[in-house]
């Protein structure tokens, strides 16, 4: 099963879906794309208003109604992307921001603008506390454009996240070309579609598949599409990984 590992699919609580119409309309995209499961990340950042967090829950309640009327077997999983900051680790342990599906792991972005030194000390800061850190979009930050830079922060305990659209070109030629050579060597770990509606950020993930899998070949696109995403998602360790 094919999962996607961050998606905006909840409809009224961030910056993704309006409505349980549009909602309901990325599942239907989803589904037909050839995607089994998916991850919901709704952002988080600490000191959002109670009033909100409560509003999620009955968002995630809708939205897998939805996806058992439209889609029965689809899985819908559950987890915020997490904007890091000094009250992180706090609102992780209050139960305020939310690990993926209950684990361990937890799906952290930062500022587009941050230097590597500010990420390796915000993943080092997570690992101490208890957490395996997935760092969401890692193809965004200008602090980690160099190769060296990625494999330091996988062997501080990052797990690395590329959205799907990135590696058909979203980004840009030198984004698609950096990304795939960061998969040459096995630096990315999962891909999502980082999907915020049904226009230009759409829930698809096919495209972006058959590149993978023509490059590094049928066992390299599963284990980031499907191995890897079910171990996430059930606590358990990556191949390779402590």
């Amino acid at each position: 099963m094919i999962i996607d590992m961050h998606c905006h699919l909840m409809p009224g609580v961030d910056d993704g879906s309006k409505s349980p119409e549009m909602t309901a309309k990325m599942i239907e995209i989803a589904a037909a794309d050839g995607i089994g499961g998916i991850v919901c990340t709704p952002h988080f950042e600490a000191g959002m208003k109670p009033e909100l967090l409560e509003k999620r829950k009955r968002s995630l309640a809708l939205t897998r109604g939805l996806a058992e009327t439209i889609c029965p077997g689809m899985k819908i999983f559950y987890g915020n992307e997490i904007f890091y900051g000094d009250s992180t680790v706090k609102a992780l342990e209050s139960g305020e921001a939310k690990p993926l599906n209950g684990t361990d792991y937890i799906l952290v972005e930062f500022p587009v603008y941050s230097e590597y030194a500010y990420i390796e000390r915000a993943i080092r800061t997570l690992t101490y506390a208890g957490y395996r850190p997935v760092i969401a979009h890692i193809e965004r930050y200008e602090g980690m454009t160099k190769m060296n830079q990625v494999q330091e922060l996988v062997r501080c305990g990052a797990v690395m996240q590329v959205n799907a659209s990135t590696v058909t070109g979203a980004m840009g030629w030198g984004v698609k070309h950096y990304v795939l050579k960061l998969m040459k060597y096995g630096l990315v770990d999962i891909l999502g579609t980082d999907a915020h509606g049904i226009q230009r950020r759409r829930p698809e993930m096919k495209e972006a598949l058959r590149i993978v899998e023509k490059k590094f070949g049928a066992d390299y696109r599963k284990l980031i599409t499907e191995i890897n995403p079910r171990l996430i998602l059930k606590g358990d360790s990556l191949s390779g990984k402590a």
